[in-house]
């Protein structure tokens, strides 16, 4: 005969790994998912509070293990959520180009979570955000057809309020397409945004000069941390990219320490990423430099390159830097 089964009025409380803080409306619209693993516990009213973490029912002596899923798609623990980036033109001033006046639009990009204060700021003029929009529409026309972009302006362009409103329009532009992982990841949205400061700092490093590059590639690093997440290879290959810069100067091997190291945790256990063995390399010298330790990245790397292969035969982190680089 089946035990009787009896229902138990219960709290259920999970840790959200996102932000316990964190409203709906900050997480955006797009879809994620969470997935809680561990023990619930479930108690009647009047029970003793159970204290081994399993989800048990007192009275019934049921007792049960599991994990609870949202419904949702899984959230792997470092996807980037997109909804957590803020675009906000914070001022717009009028230059000129010769006879041609125009209007310049300062736009902060903002991560809302976490303790992220910073901004990454770029400056556009409506030509580029006009071209912006035009190419999109050409390769994600689906996509772009709800958008909404302010129209050109025959006259009144640099009266006040018209600069204001068309700067939420902006505003409300980038965030909107923003959300759409194809966009946000294509050529043209990323040329908009920091592959031109990339391709820059590739220019002064063809003609070794690093000074230059660097804050280049400073710029377009915080852009991406923001844009597209701290992991992604095109962010990390712009951390390795600044890692040379600093390579190129004795006297900052701290700086290239912290940044090696921060790239190092970010590739993770990706064995597939191309900067990974130089980057081990790159890592271990500096160590060794500064008299710090460095038999675990000496093991790390003897599990991906085979006894008895010269090392010296593999492309160096810079050799694999300006490759990569030239594409752009």
């Amino acid at each position: 005969m089946a035990a009787q089964r009896k229902k138990i009025e219960c709290d259920i409380s999970i840790d959200d790994p996102v932000s316990s803080a964190t409203s709906d409306s900050e997480l955006g619209d797009e879809d994620f998912d969470l997935e809680f693993n561990g023990h619930l516990t479930l108690q009647s009213p009047t029970d003793e509070d159970c204290t081994d973490g399993t989800l048990i029912g007192v009275r019934s002596g049921i007792g049960f293990t599991g994990s609870v899923h949202s419904r949702q798609e899984h959230l792997k623990p470092n996807k980037f959520l997109p909804g957590r980036t803020a675009f906000e033109v914070v001022s717009a001033k009028t230059m000129k180009d010769g006879y041609k006046k125009f209007v310049l639009y300062s736009i902060a990009v903002q991560r809302t979570i976490g303790s992220d204060t910073s901004q990454a700021i770029i400056e556009r003029r409506y030509s580029e955000f006009h071209e912006l929009n035009k190419d999109l529409r050409r390769r994600f026309p689906h996509i772009m057809d709800s958008v909404i972009f302010p129209k050109k302006a025959v006259t009144g362009n640099y009266k006040h309020q018209f600069i204001a409103e068309r700067s939420r329009a902006f505003e409300h532009f980038l965030t909107q397409i923003f959300q759409h992982e194809d966009i946000r990841t294509s050529a043209e949205f990323q040329e908009f945004f920091y592959n031109q400061d990339l391709r820059r700092a590739y220019n002064y490093m063809l003609k070794r000069n690093f000074e230059e590059a660097l804050p280049f590639l400073q710029n377009a690093l915080h852009l991406q941390e923001k844009m597209i997440g701290e992991r992604h290879q095109d962010t990390i290959r712009t951390l390795c990219a600044i890692i040379v810069v600093y390579l190129s100067r004795l006297e900052s091997q701290p700086h290239v320490l912290g940044y090696a190291e921060k790239a190092l945790s970010d590739i993770g256990d990706d064995q597939t990423n191309p900067f990974l063995i130089p980057l081990l390399q790159t890592l271990i010298g500096v160590r060794w430099r500064l008299h710090k330790d460095k038999r675990d990245l000496e093991a790390r790397l003897a599990q991906y390159v085979k006894p008895g292969l010269p090392t010296c035969d593999m492309p160096t982190l810079e050799e694999l830097i300006m490759q990569s680089l030239s594409h752009l």
